[in-house]
């Protein structure tokens, strides 16, 4: 058979009940699904909970395949509801799981015309993990040095020199150096560039995030082969979690005795007050600052890269709104499946993000797999148009 018939020994009234509950059920989990992949294209201004349901999108997607294994086992007919629901959040359902198998070997020729980008969250040199018995070397500058890209892009990054405590050595230092010629390190206090390629910081201000130190994006003009590439390197606004916030929320994740539910509970009300009031302050500040972003982009024209730690996920509102109907998402277009970049304090999702237009195309997309730092970084190749 098919498919098991497990209503054949279910009286009548009692099937029809539980069919209306199954239809009850696949559409709410219809409606949630389509909420949370189309939540980012709403103003967090306007609907907070909706850049909240944005980031709930694949607990909603497992959700649906486990209902669709019970529709296939009780009532095919009921699939049709959250098949409609795949339909309609196709788009942004691609942008966190994209579909694309293979790539294309380049010819010679376009190999002369690319490039490798690297976007990259280093942590400041530390060392995640804490110490790891037998590490001779940095192990996040050995992940730079082994990728090779031509540019790379960092973000909590404000120095660069031998480190005895984090393994950072002078071999690794003068690697750097011989490797790219071409760079600027610690600029506003956390940015970092190194580059084959000459290029130099553009002067563009943008209002400052007065919740902030440092600010949240700095600004370069590259020189690739006679042609230029405007870079946006990225550190939007974070949640600002502290300490204490990360224990009670990482506590969540561990068994409590059953004597101790009244105390979960508590905790559960806890986490819930903090996280939210920081979130939802979180999504507005960025909604500013991707505005800002892309007012610069608008006023500048040509080729962008628009590339770092966004600290929120593909399609929501901010990256919608840097995106604008020009840009593309690098990740969205090369990738294959869906990938986290950040992987600390069990917040597992892909909020660092790679964003460009212009007279290129990108070709190639990996992540990397060191767990040196608490983000992966995201490494694209880039084809520049014939002249």
């Amino acid at each position: 058979m098919a498919y098991v018939r497990l209503t054949k020994y279910i009286s009548r009234p009692t099937r029809a009940t539980l069919r209306a509950f199954v239809a009850g059920l696949n559409t709410l989990l219809a409606f949630l699904t389509v909420f949370s992949a189309w939540g980012g294209a709403i103003d967090p201004e306007v609907c907070v909970l909706a850049a909240l349901m944005a980031m709930m999108l694949p607990g909603f997607l497992v959700a649906d395949i486990v209902m669709a294994v019970v529709d296939l086992l009780w009532w095919r007919k009921a699939l049709w509801v959250l098949g409609l629901s795949w339909v309609v959040s196709l788009p942004p359902i691609l942008d966190f799981a994209p579909i694309n198998i293979g790539h294309a070997s380049l010819s010679e020729e376009e190999q002369e015309r690319s490039f490798k980008f690297m976007t990259y969250n280093i942590l400041h040199f530390w060392d995640f993990r804490g110490e790891v018995p037998g590490l001779e070397r940095n192990a996040t500058i050995d992940e730079i040095l082994d990728t090779d890209p031509d540019i790379v892009s960092m973000q909590e990054s404000d120095a660069i020199h031998e480190w005895p405590l984090w393994h950072i050595t002078s071999g690794q230092i003068q690697e750097l150096a011989e490797r790219y010629p071409f760079r600027v390190v610690g600029l506003r206090g956390q940015y970092s560039v190194l580059s084959k390629y000459p290029f130099v910081e553009d002067k563009i201000t943008v209002p400052e995030d007065f919740k902030d130190f440092v600010p949240y994006v700095t600004f370069y003009r590259i020189s690739f082969k006679g042609q230029v590439i405007h870079l946006a390197n990225c550190h939007l606004r974070s949640i600002r979690l502290t300490d204490s916030d990360k224990s009670l929320y990482e506590g969540l994740f561990k068994t409590l005795p059953w004597a101790e539910r009244e105390v979960m509970k508590q905790e559960v009300q806890e986490v819930k007050s903090r996280l939210l009031t920081k979130l939802h302050s979180a999504f507005l500040d960025r909604k500013r600052q991707a505005e800002n972003i892309r007012h610069v982009i608008d006023s500048v024209g040509g080729n962008w890269i628009v590339a770092g730690d966004f600290n929120d996920i593909p399609s929501c509102y901010a990256v919608r709104t840097i995106m604008g109907d020009d840009m593309h998402d690098a990740y969205a277009e090369e990738g294959h499946g869906p990938t986290i970049t950040y992987h600390g304090n069990r917040f597992y999702f892909r909020i660092d993000q790679m964003l460009y237009k212009g007279d290129f195309r990108a070709v190639d997309i990996r992540r990397g797999d060191n767990p040196a730092s608490d983000h992966y970084p995201l490494t694209a190749t880039f084809v520049m148009d014939e002249q």
